[in-house]
Order: structure tokens, then C-alpha cells, then sequence
């Protein structure tokens, strides 16, 4: 299935953090994958972070001289989020204030989520295009807006696929963004097809996560209901607005230089397009800040093409994304995936300290012990000697090849030869 055909089917519902469109999507997204689906009341709070209650718009409308001349519930976005209710005549200047508009893009009906997040922010507003706000010039108008809030439940979308090792490696998309095809139900369908590949590998080593949920708040949650597997979680990509037309942009963990930073770098040199990195937080701001947070510490790079113009308006539709950009995302993901696949880990077969210079094993390298002649100690040989003594308590604990290597500083191919003479010697095996 065309990643396009997947945001297709996912697009036309009314997300929010708690509302009946997310409930109604939960049937679209079980028809691609089993996600288990966890739900949190609303009402909850957690580090200051609360679940909102479920919004519902009753009535929202702009009345000139008992005529409505505009009816919010005409259009997908006429009234910012969790706006309160009000019912009054008001000044053109007030009216005004109140009103949200797109500058750039003067067809376009914005998509105002402040509300989401700032509770205590809460007012009453329209959104309309600037064509429409211009048409509004009369000193007096009446404005009826009719808004309940109802207890309900956040949903978070999960599904796990198991390794042979509970290590886990989290890919994150958000679903809180009503009739948005580029953010972010653009990342939710990269996902699902990244998943749709892994479930047909028989064998996997990592076991991996697809998390869907409301910005923040989702992961936040959901990382606190799951805190006793935090030790298990290595690594996460994070997908925001991944299928417009510009370049891609590599948003780095807060450790640069961790595995899956290396890889990103790596395979994003063979997408055969441009792309441009930045440090933590410097290119956008999402998820990431959650996984990446203290107590957490899971290594989190974000993959995006933001910005892009139709950002946060009724354009953002799945007829502006492009399928060739939308591919490329998707097998960039899927070579970093394949690449933790290959990794390899070994297991002792031995008790006790092998001689290595025995001829037996044979397995001592040409490195002059410290002390003896200095001169001849180079850097690359005291790495060796390192290693050698470090090689079966690092198997012991768990590392894998790939980790050995990086943290002696020394060429992956050239370890893994070396772990071949252990293997041939039968003292180590291949997990």
C-alpha cells in the first residue's frame, strides 16, 4: 500500500487530545495494525501536564443584524480549541481581537491549538480566512457560541513487535491535529508501513514500539504507566511532517554521537537528496523533549521537512504531499532499522581468564605490555589491549558488536574479525 493511500484513510477525522474523532480514527488504525490501545481520563495531572476534557462545539456564529454571516460549524476550523462559550454583542473592535487569521495565505482558515495546552488562557474566538475577516467592517455584531466539556479518555495507539531481546527502539508520531494530512498523520503512515515490513521479518533481534498519541501529553503519559520497561528503551524516531516537497532536516538526540544519530548520518548521505542537520531542540519542538527527558534519558532523533506553508491551516490536505519525499523517509528509517538488525552479539562459552598467548588459543595481539617499551606502545595498540581485556566482560554484559567497537574506538570490521577467532576457538558464540 502507497504511503499516500494510508494518509488518505487517516485524514478526515477530528483529532484532539480527548475527542470523539480520535475514537472514531481508533477503527482506521486497527484496520492497518492490532495497536492496543491505552487509555488515561482526562482530568489526570501528572509534572503539571494535564489531560484536558473532551471539547465539544455546540454552535459558534457571527450574526449581522439577526442574519449570521458566518457559522463556525460550516468549517473544519472556525473556532480555536477548547474555546469558552459566549453570547453577546460585541464591538467591530473586540470582534476583531478575537479573530485569527492566516497573513501568508489569505484563503486559508487557520487551525488555532493554543488551547490545547494553556488551560488557564482560555477565551472565546473565531477562524477564518483573511478574505473573510476583511468582509467583517460593520460597528456592531452578535456572537453566540455554545461550548460544553465532558469527561474522557485520552487514547494512545501502541504497537510492539517482540525481539529477541527486550532492548527497544521507539518510533513516535502524533495524531492530535484535526483534518492535518502533513502534521502529522504524514508521520502515523510512515510508521504504519515501517511496521507492516517489520512484522514480515520472522527473526527480529530488537523488539520495537510504533507509539501514535497526542503531542506531549501522550508520551508523557504513556511513559509513566510504562516507567518499569524505561531501562529497555535504547532509542526513538520521532516523525513530524514528513511529506511535503522540501528537504529533509535531522534533528540530533541531546547526545550527538549516540548510535542512532551515527546511522542517521549515515544512511541520510545515500537518500540521493539534500539534507541538513541541527543540534537538540534547534530545528522544532516536539516529543523528543519528553523522551529525552531526566529519569529517561532514550536517545531521540526527529525527522522532518517543516517548515512548509500550508502549516496549521485547512491546506494542509493529503493532495499537497508527495509520495516520492514520503518514500524516501520511509526507507531512510527503514535502513537505520535493518542496520540495528545486523547488529551481532555474542555469549561466553568459558568460565575463568583464557590465556591468550597460549598456543592453544593464540588469541594475544602483537601489543607490548605497558611499561615495557613505550616507545614502540602506540595509541592503536593500547585500544587493542584494552579490548582484549575487556572482551568477555562486555559479552557478559549484553553489548553488541557494533558497541565494543565504539567504545574502544576501533574499526568495526576489524573487531569483528578478531571476534571471529574467538568464535572459531569456540570459547565465544553468535547470539
Amino acid at each position: 500500500m502507497k504511503i499516500s493511500s494510508i494518509i488518505k484513510k487517516l485524514y478526515p477525522f477530528d483529532y484532539s487530545i480527548v475527542g470523539d474523532g480520535n475514537d472514531l480514527a481508533i477503527k482506521e488504525f486497527k484496520k492497518l495494525l492490532p495497536f492496543k490501545v491505552h487509555n488515561f481520563t482526562s482530568g489526570k495531572i501528572y509534572n503539571g501536564w494535564k489531560i484536558p476534557h473532551k471539547w465539544i462545539l455546540k454552535k459558534a456564529q457571527i450574526k449581522e443584524n439577526g442574519k449570521t454571516i458566518f457559522d463556525a460549524k460550516q468549517k473544519k476550523f472556525g473556532v480555536p480549541v477548547n474555546s469558552k462559550s459566549f453570547k453577546g454583542f460585541v464591538s467591530l473592535e473586540k470582534l476583531k481581537r478575537n479573530i485569527f487569521y492566516s497573513k501568508k495565505l489569505p484563503n486559508a482558515t487557520p487551525y488555532n491549538w493554543t488551547g490545547l495546552y494553556r488551560y488557564k488562557k482560555k477565551d472565546w474566538g473565531f477562524c477564518m480566512s483573511k478574505k473573510e475577516f476583511n468582509k467583517i467592517n460593520k460597528k456592531k455584531y452578535f456572537v453566540d457560541i455554545e461550548t460544553i466539556q465532558k469527561k474522557g479518555k485520552m487514547k494512545v495507539l501502541e504497537f510492539t513487535l517482540k525481539g529477541s531481546n527486550k532492548d527497544t527502539i521507539i518510533i513516535n508520531a502524533h495524531n492530535c491535529h484535526p483534518f492535518q494530512a502533513n502534521d502529522d498523520i504524514s508521520g502515523c503512515a510512515v510508521g504504519i508501513k515501517l511496521f507492516q515490513m517489520l512484522r514480515k521479518i520472522k527473526k527480529r533481534k530488537f523488539t520495537y514500539t510504533l507509539l501514535i498519541a497526542p503531542e506531549l501529553v501522550g508520551p508523557i503519559f504513556w511513559l509513566k504507566k510504562n516507567s518499569k520497561k524505561v531501562k529497555n528503551f535504547k532509542h526513538a524516531i520521532l516523525l513530524k511532517s514528513v511529506g511535503n516537497k522540501n528537504s529533509l532536516k535531522l534533528q540530533h538526540s541531546v547526545n550527538q554521537n549516540s548510535e542512532i544519530d551515527k546511522l542517521a548520518i549515515k544512511y541520510l548521505k545515500d537518500l540521493g537528496e539534500k539534507y541538513s542537520k541541527g543540534k537538540f531542540r534547534t530545528i522544532y519542538g516536539n516529543d523528543e523533549i519528553v523522551f529525552d527527558s531526566t529519569g529517561y534519558k532514550i536517545n531521540t532523533i526527529s525527522l522532518t521537512r517543516f517548515p512548509f506553508k500550508e502549516y496549521h491551516t485547512d491546506m494542509d490536505t493529503p493532495e499537497r504531499l508527495s509520495e516520492v519525499k514520503l518514500e524516501k523517509t520511509y526507507e531512510l528509517i527503514k535502513k537505520i532499522i535493518l542496520d540495528f538488525e545486523r547488529e551481532i552479539r555474542f555469549r561466553n562459552k568459558y568460565r575463568g581468564v583464557i590465556s591468550l598467548s597460549n598456543p592453544k588459543y593464540n588469541l594475544y595481539l602483537t601489543a607490548e605490555s605497558p611499561g615495557i617499551d613505550k616507545k614502540k606502545y602506540t595509541k592503536e595498540m593500547k585500544k587493542w589491549n584494552l579490548l582484549m581485556n575487556n572482551l568477555p566482560r562486555f559479552v557478559d554484559n549484553g553489548m553488541s558488536l557494533r558497541e565494543i567497537a565504539k567504545y574502544h574506538s576501533l574499526n568495526y570490521k576489524n573487531v569483528f574479525s578478531y571476534f571471529k577467532k574467538w568464535e572459531n576457538k569456540k570459547l565465544i558464540e553468535i547470539i
